[in-house]
C-alpha cells in the first residue's frame, strides 16, 4: 500500500513540475481543437550582448557600462582612436595651409626734369634787343654743358631754334633724342635722355601763339626704362605781349584753354601727366589747367581737389604734374651762370612716380 501511494505521490508531482516547466500549456484531455490558455511572461531582466570572443579594430565598443558594473571608463580601443585624431592623421601627410605666393613690390620711376627757356638766337642778334648777349650757338653749347651737368633726363625747351639744336644734339653725343625737332615746330621741343625713356607715342596738339597763328607743340607718350611705367610729357609757349606783335591776351587765353582741354582729356589715359612751358603768365595759367587735369606745381601747391593754391614767388615758366606725382629738390635757378645764357630763369625738380598709384601706367621695363 506505502509502495503504490509513493508511485501516485510521484506521478503527481512530476505532472506539477512539468505544468510549472511548461509555463501551463498542458492540456489535460485529449482533445487538440479546443484552444487552450496560455500566459506570456514579460521578462523584468536585461540582458547584455554578448561579448566577442576577440579584440575588434574595426569598432569600438558601444556600451561601456554593461549591466551589474559600474565602470564607465572607455575601452581600449576607443582610447586609442581618441588619441590618435588629436594628434597626428592616421595616413598620409599633415595638409598645412599654402602659403601665399610672393608678390614683387610695385614699380618706381625716379627722375629729373626742367623747363628750359634758351633765348632763341634770333633774339641776341646784331640790331636786335640783346645784341649784348653771346650767339645763340655759343649761348647753347654752355646750355648743354648745365643739362648734362645737372643730370636731366627730361627738357622741356622753348624758343630753341634750328642752329641751337643742332649744338644740343652734337654736343650730348646720341645721349638725347628731340621732338619735333624741325622747323618752326621744332622751337618747342621736348629732349629726353635714351637710356632713361623709350619713346612710345610722338605726337602734337595746336596751340594759338602770336596772332592766334597755331604752332604743333609735342605730346608725348615715355616709357621708364628701369621700371616700364609709362608717363604723358606736354611743352608749351604762350604767346607774350611785345613791341612787335602787342598784347596777346586774347590769344593766351585761348592757347590756355586749348591746354586745359587737352589736360582733361589726357587725365582719362590714367597714366602720369607732366606739363613744362613757358606761359607768359602767372599764377592764374596753372589754376586755369590744373583743375581739368588734376595737377598739382612742382613749386608747390594744387589747383584740383582742393582750390587752387601755389607756392608764392613770380613765375611765367613752369612744371607741373599729375597730382600724385612727388615732386621735391625744385629749383628756380636764377644764377649769373643761367644769366649768361639766357633771360629765363632754368627750372628743374625731381620727379617719384609709385606705381602703385598708376596702374594703367604700368609695363614691361626694358632689358
Amino acid at each position: 500500500m506505502v509502495g503504490k501511494l509513493g508511485l501516485v505521490g510521484g506521478v503527481v508531482l512530476a505532472w506539477v513540475l512539468t505544468f510549472v516547466v511548461m509555463g501551463g500549456n498542458i492540456s489535460l484531455g485529449g482533445d487538440d481543437s479546443k484552444p487552450v490558455a496560455h500566459t506570456t511572461l514579460t521578462p523584468t531582466t536585461t540582458y547584455p550582448t554578448p561579448t566577442p570572443l576577440g579584440p575588434s579594430k574595426s569598432a569600438t565598443t558601444g556600451n561601456a557600462n554593461a549591466a551589474g558594473s559600474d565602470d564607465e571608463t572607455p575601452g581600449e580601443d576607443a582610447t586609442s582612436a581618441e588619441k590618435a585624431a588629436t594628434t597626428a592623421p592616421l595616413a598620409g601627410r599633415l595638409l598645412l595651409a599654402r602659403p601665399k605666393p610672393r608678390r614683387s613690390p610695385p614699380p618706381v620711376a625716379e627722375f629729373r626734369m626742367a623747363s628750359f627757356n634758351v633765348l632763341g638766337s634770333s633774339h641776341t642778334r646784331r640790331g636786335t634787343k640783346r645784341p649784348q648777349k653771346a650767339s645763340g650757338s655759343a649761348r647753347m653749347a654752355r646750355a648743354t654743358q648745365y643739362v648734362l651737368d645737372h643730370d636731366l633726363d627730361l627738357v622741356g625747351f622753348q624758343e630753341f631754334q634750328g642752329d641751337q639744336r643742332s649744338v644740343f644734339l652734337r654736343n650730348t653725343g646720341g645721349a638725347y633724342q628731340i621732338f619735333p625737332g624741325n622747323g618752326l615746330d621744332g622751337e618747342n621741343s621736348i629732349a629726353w635722355r635714351t637710356d632713361t625713356w623709350d619713346l612710345v607715342k610722338a605726337d602734337t596738339v595746336a596751340i594759338p601763339y602770336f596772332g592766334g597763328h597755331p604752332r604743333n607743340m609735342p605730346v608725348l607718350t615715355l616709357r621708364h626704362k628701369a621700371s616700364g611705367i609709362a608717363i604723358i610729357a606736354t611743352n608749351f609757349h604762350n604767346p607774350a605781349d611785345t613791341r612787335e606783335y602787342g598784347r596777346q591776351g586774347r590769344w593766351r587765353a585761348a592757347a590756355k584753354a586749348r591746354e586745359a582741354e587737352l589736360f582733361g582729356q589726357l587725365r582719362q589715359s590714367g597714366l602720369p601727366i607732366f606739363v613744362t612751358g613757358d606761359m607768359n603768365e602767372t599764377n592764374s595759367w596753372f589754376c586755369a589747367v590744373a583743375g581739368p587735369g588734376d595737377l598739382r606745381a612742382a613749386a608747390g601747391g594744387e589747383g584740383g581737389r582742393n582750390g587752387c593754391s601755389v607756392a608764392g614767388g613770380y613765375r611765367v615758366d613752369w612744371i607741373a604734374g599729375s597730382y600724385d606725382v612727388q615732386f621735391s629738390n625744385y629749383l628756380e635757378d636764377k644764377s649769373g651762370y643761367v644769366h649768361w645764357m639766357t633771360d629765363h630763369p632754368v627750372m628743374s625738380a625731381s620727379v617719384r612716380i609709385e606705381g602703385a598709384d598708376f596702374p594703367k601706367a604700368l609695363g614691361r621695363p626694358a632689358a
